[in-house]
């Protein structure tokens, strides 16, 4: 694989961490491979894995992270879950920015983000992290290329679609580098905290910003506060969210069906159906309201 020529070529692959982030980092060993359908999920796990040293195909990939071979939909868990099998620890977050990214990828470590395919696209996308420079991102992407060369703007407005959702996965003994880098985000309930506040500052910036509202509503669901995420959803809904999103993300139903407001579960699962018939997520949400409903 090429770096682009004009990169500042500071590259490593496993470095001890320093006392502070150099200007700019390459990662090395980075493999990339384009997609087939749907398969952004399945090319960053063998991107991660053959980072450390484990070769995958991506059929073999699909086969175990997809339903079937029109399943659009891996999630971070998923991911998180398939890595695990070979020996790689993973941690997902929320709310992430451009300097805890700097931070891991300093450290030797890739990061996996969850942003929208392209600008204007609803379509969501994992792609790999493995490089910075002053006010750029360089990343492999599944579909757009191995050197794909983000600015600081266009990778935080691609991850507004997903909140700022990222994954690093790494090596056991690696987990003090990870902690260090991402300070008291390396605890859940401190990143779902630090989430509901980026979440509460995100509405008042854009308050008709749909996932803003969306991201707040996730926050404060894992914090527990059903009411509050409730509120949220429904004002994201309000707005109007792309009914491909209910293909990704499902948080709205969880916080539906725990208020007992099964109908709006049913009504958005049947319109996230329309895109994807065979969801396993959304036929389960689907399939509990019903029973809800008929009980």
């Amino acid at each position: 694989m090429m770096v682009p020529r004009w990169w500042p070529l500071a590259v490593f692959a496993f470095t001890p961490p320093a006392a502070a982030a150099p200007s700019s980092t390459v990662l090395n060993n980075i493999r990339h491979e384009y997609q087939r359908l749907n398969n952004c999920g399945p090319v960053t796990a063998l991107t991660v894995l053959g980072y450390y040293g484990t070769s995958v195909s991506q059929t073999q990939a699909a086969a175990a992270l997809k339903d079937g071979s029109n399943d659009p939909q891996v999630t971070s868990l998923e991911l998180a879950a398939y890595l695990g099998r070979f020996g790689l620890q993973s941690v997902i977050r929320y709310a992430g920015d451009v300097e805890v990214v700097r931070e891991l990828v300093s450290r030797g470590l890739p990061v996996v983000v969850q942003q929208r395919l392209q600008s204007g696209s609803n379509v969501a996308h994992f792609r790999t992290v493995y490089g910075y420079s002053a006010g750029r991102f360089l990343v492999s992407d599944p579909l757009r290329g191995p050197n794909l060369s983000l600015t600081t703007a266009e990778f935080t407005e691609l991850w507004r679609y997903y909140n700022g959702e990222y994954l690093v996965a790494f090596p056991p003994a690696k987990g003090g580098l990870v902690r260090e880098a991402m300070g008291s985000d390396w605890n859940v309930t401190a990143n779902w905290q630090h989430a509901k506040l980026h979440g509460e500052e995100d509405v008042k910036a854009r308050p008709n910003d749909p996932f803003a509202w969306w991201g707040l509503g996730k926050a404060n669901l894992r914090l527990g506060n059903i009411q509050a995420a409730t509120a949220n959803f429904d004002r994201a809904v309000q707005i109007g969210v792309p009914t491909q999103y209910y293909v990704y993300r499902q948080e709205a139903f969880e916080a539906w069906t725990q208020m007992g407001q099964h109908q709006k579960t049913l009504t958005w699962t049947q319109r996230g159906l329309r895109v994807d018939p065979v969801s396993k997520e959304l036929l389960r949400f689907r399939n509990l309201a019903g029973q809800a409903l008929d009980s």
